[in-house]
């Protein structure tokens, strides 16, 4: 069975050789153009922007044009009557509304840019760590088979001993038991492997199925200033500048109110053509020329107090979203804080780790030696190994939280994504 686990292994071991490489900074850029959330939150960030025009806030003239034929009976004695016009109304003073309207236009489009920036940071620190979710499962998969492959020689060594009378069978019998338990790791760590590639797939906006291995590496900054980093954050993290456009859409809101209760004028002209003619027929040959010009102003006097209410409450409105920005405030120092302390926590666990693990190297080293010899139980021995293959997979765990420490690092401080 052992063989055939092996033979197996081998086989995968063989077409994963054979894969492409996948690097963290291509993950990310096959993200940014595939994935399929960030391209609905460009969608939005679109759609604000076309929102965001003059026409939209009734900056602009309305022109119509229409056109139309009757006919009347009166006895017996039938006339038509065609007629065409061309209006144009614009509104010249509103209390200033139609200008607040455009302002909340422009900061819905800046809001809606915002938003999908944050929403794209969000995407992007999933596929971060299910990069190095995969890279995890991928670096244990290799010390997966770097156990094995020890137990496989201790096996075929004990075998060996056994035949020559130098070694007890029930120490075969140990080197068997661990060199099936060993490939069942490994089997287990394979499919572990394939779960996150899988994973990472989906995220990337490509078929599950596609193969490739990935880069082990890790590199971090030098070092990170905090006041720095929370600086940065109140000027360019996606959130919170959010929570800035919000109060003043808010402010335009309550700008708008204030505007319903100031009188209204609007102008107006039309220039149209109209006949009359006996019978039933359509008939512009001579006309009747029409032109009119108009203003109205118009102030309401009483609409059931509808206009103070809604003023109050875009004044309660704007005092929540001020409220709201001051306490997104203190999140994000908050935020900063605890995610600069806990990069810093976790490169402190990194350089443990690296010295464990050079220990537990040391130390394996020196007891193979010393059962090579004889002078190490069967027992020692697996011990020191397992030690081994804990530090490595416990270094591998401390190097990609390190690595996720500082990308949300990054994303709390705006400098995850730039977007124009």
């Amino acid at each position: 069975m052992s063989k055939y686990i092996i033979i197996f292994i081998t086989m995968l071991s063989a077409k994963m050789a054979a894969q492409e490489k996948l690097y963290f900074d291509d993950a990310i850029a096959l993200a940014l153009e595939q994935n399929h959330l960030i391209r609905i939150a460009r969608n939005n960030a679109v759609v604000a922007e076309n929102n965001a025009t003059i026409g939209n806030a009734g900056l602009l003239p309305r022109l119509s044009a229409n056109g139309g034929s009757s006919v009347r009976d009166t006895d017996g004695a039938a006339t038509s009557t065609t007629n065409a016009t061309l209006s144009a109304t614009y509104t010249l003073f509103d209390g200033f509304g139609n200008i607040s309207r455009y302002k909340r236009l422009r900061s819905g489009e800046r809001l809606g840019k915002l938003d999908a920036r944050d929403q794209i940071e969000e995407t992007l620190l999933g596929v971060s760590s299910a990069y190095y979710g995969a890279t995890a499962a991928y670096e244990n998969l290799q010390i997966a088979r770097e156990l094995l492959a020890i137990s496989k020689e201790r096996f075929e060594r004990a075998r060996k001993q056994s035949a020559f009378g130098r070694a007890r069978t029930i120490d075969v019998l140990a080197a068997q038991v661990d060199l099936n338990s060993d490939s069942v790791t490994v089997a287990q760590a394979l499919f572990r492997w394939d779960e996150a590639r899988r994973s990472l797939n989906i995220l990337l906006n490509r078929d599950v199925n596609t193969d490739f291995f990935v880069d082990t590496t890790a590199v971090f900054e030098a070092q990170y200033d905090l006041e720095t980093l929370i600086l940065d954050a109140v000027g360019r993290n996606a959130a919170f500048l959010a929570s800035d456009e919000r109060v003043a859409q808010a402010r335009y809101d309550l700008q708008s109110a204030r505007a319903a209760q100031i009188p209204r004028l609007d102008l107006s002209g039309s220039y149209g053509f109209s006949q009359t003619v006996p019978d039933i027929a359509i008939d512009m040959n001579d006309p009747v020329k029409t032109l009119n010009v108009g203003a109205t102003l118009s102030f309401t006097l009483f609409d059931g107090w509808r206009s103070n209410i809604q003023r109050q409450n875009a004044r309660v409105a704007l005092d929540t979203q001020e409220l709201l920005r001051e306490q997104a405030g203190l999140n994000l120092e908050k935020d900063v804080t605890s995610a600069y302390e806990s990069y810093l926590n976790s490169l402190l666990v990194l350089d443990l780790e690296l010295r464990s693990l050079e220990a537990a190297e040391l130390n394996f080293h020196r007891t193979q030696e010393l059962y090579q010899l004889g002078q190490m139980t069967t027992t020692q021995f697996r011990e020191a190994q397992l030690n081994l293959i804990r530090a490595k997979s416990f270094l591998s765990a401390a190097k990609y939280e390190a690595k996720l420490n500082e990308i949300e690092l990054l994303r709390l401080s705006g400098r995850l994504v730039v977007m124009e």
